[in-house]
């Protein structure tokens, strides 16, 4: 294990190491190793499932980089996370949601309702953005800890009338419980519910080339995604231990962010991007815990890496 903010000398300068839980979103990073497309770079990437373990990892030195959403990176219980954001590297588009039974029309209608949800995953934070949208807060409704999973069942019993899931869980909800219907999901939340790859201060200020590289394989497994999706696929569902079909199928839900998506999601005259919305996942975490630290983007993001591809 490395000491926290040192690199070993020699063949470590061309080495970087990044964490992860295991998600296939993550899958072109290992296309992009098996294609050689980070270059001289060592690149190791190592599953840690869960956020404090990453974390602890990074301020290790165990880990140079990690992969987080705005809402998860930020949570805190009054500490700093480590990390700077330099990429983003995916965005759930339509693969997150909440269903309601029917009779529930609007976000206000969502007042009182039981609501079954898995805090910590991304439909827990859409539904939490869009409470406060609406005026509300995990108060105002009676909030249920259930997997996706757990709560579609839940759902089709009727224990609970709303239910916060990814896919393929949000459609088996619908489809088990007569006229219910999808009331919002990540396609109505453009640039909120994306991934992105936060950087150690170490490799910021003693090797920022290699976050430039790693930004560049990414890019390069992207467009090879669109030229050879077959071999990608077999590529990238080996990786995570599912076929090339089950690969795709997941795909569906969510987008992988290129070079032109990043330079416009890091662009701060843009309606949508990333500074906006990380300051605007500060303040709706702080609505729900006291002990939220806020967090300010200047510090914790950085366009640097990606102007470098203008």
């Amino acid at each position: 294990m490395l000491v926290a903010g040192c690199k070993n000398t020699g063949n470590d300068d061309k080495k970087v190491t990044i964490g992860m839980v295991t998600f296939p979103g993550y899958a072109p990073l290992y296309l992009a190793k098996e294609k050689e497309f980070y270059q001289e770079l060592e690149v190791d990437l190592v599953r840690i499932e869960d956020i404090a373990g990453l974390r602890a990892a990074m301020q290790s030195g165990e880990v140079d980089i990690y992969a987080a959403t705005h809402d998860i990176f930020q949570a805190n219980q009054g500490n700093t996370p480590p990390g700077v954001g330099f990429i983003a590297i995916d965005e759930s588009s339509g693969g997150d949601g909440v269903a309601v039974a029917e009779g529930i029309e609007t976000l206000v209608d969502l007042k009182g309702k039981r609501i079954g949800v898995e805090p910590g995953f991304p439909p827990y934070f859409i539904l939490e953005s869009k409470l406060a949208e609406a005026g509300l807060n995990w108060n105002d409704v009676e909030q249920v800890d259930l997997s996706s999973e757990d709560a579609v069942s839940a759902f089709a019993g009727k224990s609970i009338d709303v239910v916060g899931a990814y896919e393929p869980f949000l459609s088996k909800a619908v489809e088990k419980r007569p006229n219910s219907r999808v009331l919002l999901s990540s396609k109505n939340t453009p640039g909120l519910i994306v991934d992105l790859l936060f950087a150690s201060d170490a490799i910021i200020a003693e090797h920022p080339e290699h976050l430039t590289i790693v930004a560049e394989g990414w890019f390069k497994a992207v467009e090879y995604i669109k030229k050879h999706p077959a071999e990608s696929y077999g590529i990238m569902g080996n990786a995570f231990g599912v076929s090339a079909g089950e690969m795709e199928e997941f795909q569906s839900g969510l987008k992988w962010l290129t070079k032109e998506d990043n330079l416009s999601y890091f662009n701060r005259k843009n309606a949508t991007n990333a500074f906006q919305t990380f300051e605007m996942v500060g303040n709706v975490l702080s609505l729900n815990n006291p002990k939220q630290k806020m967090l300010s983007a200047d510090d914790k993001l950085t366009a640097i890496i990606i102007e470098h591809f203008k």
